[in-house]
């Protein structure tokens, strides 16, 4: 006699099959082999069609295809090959995803519509329309990009993501933003002093840096909407190394207000929380890890310059780097699994990785003197200063040591970079 089959007993595998058919595969950037993505970005159409507009539709087409090659899993086809024009006959260009894209402008104001096309069974996998000013074509350009790579890899890119640095303004040295790819870079502070250390909050609407305006290091909090800057820690002794808390509202700092050098939680508004270390040695360079619950920081407790982990719960410290007699300036992954740090190797400073345990650390740069390390808001790449050009400029590599390249050169020395978060609020 044949078995009957509860048909109840299937439901649940088939839904579970139709969930896992419709599920969105995403391409896996991490892979070892994998080889970059060819994707076309086509000239814009533009209405009405002047020559003015058709170079606006180029300019965001070329900042989109920059943006794109900038996060090193893409390679973009050179409009040369097809002419820059989206009705090209595609059958000729081996590309997985193809963007089209028109601008509709009057006066200062643009339309901008886009799709990203998945060439593999001509689907549309993203529709966007975008208005604004002519003056907000790059901010237009950078969200487009985001869209593309989170429909691709299932994770945000740093399109939507500004740096900061130090540079020369005239006789001084002041804090300096611009876009995660260099452009757009302005001074924002003022100081008529020496600044170091400057700091995203982790929702980018603040810098905290050190400040010698008034002849010691203070720390102070800049907004960057309403370019007020206020003093927050302005202790006897030292005030120096401001590192945000994940959580926005606390910052860890170093004070010597009570004799050694050691590492403080303060509030906003500069008021001590709590103290973590109390010797022996310099305790500086906090930085903390993602969930808020460690601090990785310097010390030079026991000799010479290493990084200890400071665990918030149990109160204990850990030393992690033993390889090297100096070794500082470290940045936590917002991924949690590696610390970023500078290591001086025979005599020059190179950026060095370690897991937060501690073990054998992986060396990422080698020529030149490489220092200020600072991770990206995804964790896939890092930012740093280096002189292997000449004078110090900001550099960019991949989170492995791969593709490095320069970011910002042209203001003079430029140091002490940091990498801001994602802005996805959707604002310009």
């Amino acid at each position: 006699m044949k078995k009957k089959f509860n048909v109840l007993l299937l439901i649940p595998f088939l839904v579970a099959w139709a969930h896992i058919a419709h599920a969105r595969i995403y391409v896996d950037i991490t892979s070892p082999g994998m080889t970059k993505i060819p994707i076309a970005v086509p000239y814009l159409n533009v209405t009405p069609q002047t020559i003015e507009y058709e170079q606006l539709g180029r300019k965001i087409s070329e900042i989109l295809s920059n943006d794109l090659t900038f996060h090193d899993f893409f390679s973009v086809l050179d409009p040369a090959q097809y002419g820059g024009r989206a009705d090209a006959d595609w059958s000729k260009f081996r590309i997985d995803y193809l963007v089209k894209g028109a601008v509709t402008a009057s006066g200062n104001a643009i339309v901008v519509d886009f799709q990203l096309i998945d060439m593999s069974n001509n689907s549309e996998m993203v529709s966007r329309h975008y208005t604004g000013r002519i003056i907000d074509y790059r901010w237009i350009a950078h969200r487009f990009c985001d869209e593309i790579i989170m429909a691709i890899t299932g994770e945000h890119g740093v399109s939507l993501s500004k740096i900061t640095f130090v540079g020369p303004n005239g006789r001084f040295r002041d804090v300096y933003t611009a876009d995660f790819d260099g452009a757009d870079a302005k001074v924002v502070t003022n100081e008529r002093s020496l600044v170091v250390s400057p700091r995203y909050s982790p929702d980018g609407k603040y810098i905290a840096y050190t400040s010698y305006r008034y002849g010691k290091p203070q720390i102070f909090i800049k907004d960057l909407a309403t370019e007020v800057t206020k003093r927050i820690a302005a202790y006897r002794g030292l005030n120096i190394s401001p590192a945000w808390a994940p959580d926005g509202r606390r910052l860890a700092v170093t004070l010597s207000k009570d004799g050694n050098p050691d590492i403080y939680i303060i509030d906003i508004s500069g008021k001590v929380l709590e103290r973590l270390t109390n010797g022996p040695g310099i305790n500086v360079s906090p930085s903390w890890s993602p969930d808020g619950a460690r601090l990785a920081f310097v010390s030079d407790r026991e000799g010479k310059p290493q990084i200890y982990i400071y665990d918030m719960i149990t109160k204990t410290i850990k030393r992690i780097t033993y390889n090297g007699n100096y070794n500082t300036d470290p940045q936590w992954s917002p991924r949690g699994d590696k610390i970023v740090y500078a290591s001086r190797i025979g005599g020059q400073f190179q950026i060095m990785t370690i897991a937060p345990d501690g073990g054998e650390p992986t060396q990422l740069t080698t020529v030149g003197d490489n220092e200020n390390p600072s991770w990206s808001p995804n964790g896939r790449m890092i930012i740093f200063s280096s002189n292997r050009l000449g004078g110090k400029a900001i550099f960019v590599m991949q989170a492995n040591g791969a593709d490095q390249r320069v970011v910002v050169r042209r203001f003079g020395n430029l140091t002490m970079p940091n990498w801001g978060p994602n802005d996805l609020s959707g604002s310009k």
